[in-house]
């Protein structure tokens, strides 16, 4: 398998190769490319892992796809496709070696490979309705490559010790952090006021020592301040 970030910025996208037998699986919408002896095979879950409907209806909740998309070979020849993420940014790969779990926020999940499984968890009240990143993660783990997308400017961060990321800005993290929500600028109602006052919310406070991927601009955010100034639909 070989993967390639192609045109990182504004507008990055991932080419793929696989070998015939070798296993890979994107949310489903996410193709926009591939050879002509490409096989493409639609359905609500990962072949021998389990899910079906329910877990369908979970990667709903965390704004990817109900489907996902299975590719192989027609021939028994390699296979090259190509993938791109709904909204303008980055992409990144996340090499998993089975020693932890990465949790994929708000839809920024976009394909695995390998040995890599894919799961749905609750993120909880507080982080999913207060932090802003969604009431479910999509979780990666096992052996293998997995591929985010990010809307702007993907920015890997190494912690080591405690980081604050400002809410919406959440990519990826690996599980050895902890992670919770509080206001940016101080504690109770009056961190609340400020925050808001000078243009910032909630923040997620990761903590322990792990890697975390951020994007620099917010999907939320952007969609607050231009949905109201769009025309209603008839």
């Amino acid at each position: 398998m070989q993967i390639s970030i192609k045109e990182t910025g504004l507008f990055g996208h991932i080419d793929v190769t696989l070998n015939p037998g070798e296993p890979f699986v994107s949310e489903a919408g996410a193709l926009f490319k591939m050879s002509g002896n490409t096989r493409l095979d639609t359905s609500t879950r990962q072949r021998k892992r389990g899910g079906g409907i329910l877990a369908a209806a979970k990667r709903v909740l965390a704004r990817t796809s109900f489907f996902l998309t299975e590719y192989g070979s027609k021939d028994g020849n390699a296979v090259t496709f190509s993938l791109a993420p709904l909204m303008p940014g980055d992409c990144a790969q996340i090499d998993l070696d089975g020693s932890c779990r990465w949790y994929c926020t708000g839809g920024s999940w976009l394909g695995c490979g390998g040995n890599v499984a894919i799961d749905t968890e609750f993120a909880g009240f507080k982080k999913g309705l207060v932090g802003g990143e969604g009431m479910f993660y999509v979780i990666c783990s096992g052996v293998g490559p997995a591929l985010v997308s990010a809307f702007g400017k993907i920015h890997k961060i190494e912690v080591d010790g405690e980081y604050n990321v400002d809410s919406g800005h959440v990519v990826a993290y690996q599980d050895s952090l902890t992670v919770d929500v509080a206001v940016a600028t101080g504690a109770g109602l009056g961190g609340f006021v400020s925050s808001s006052l000078v243009g910032e919310g909630f923040v997620m406070k990761f903590k322990g020592r792990g890697t975390v991927y951020t994007q620099s601009h917010s999907p939320s955010r952007l969609g607050s301040t231009v949905g109201p100034k769009l025309p209603e639909r008839n």
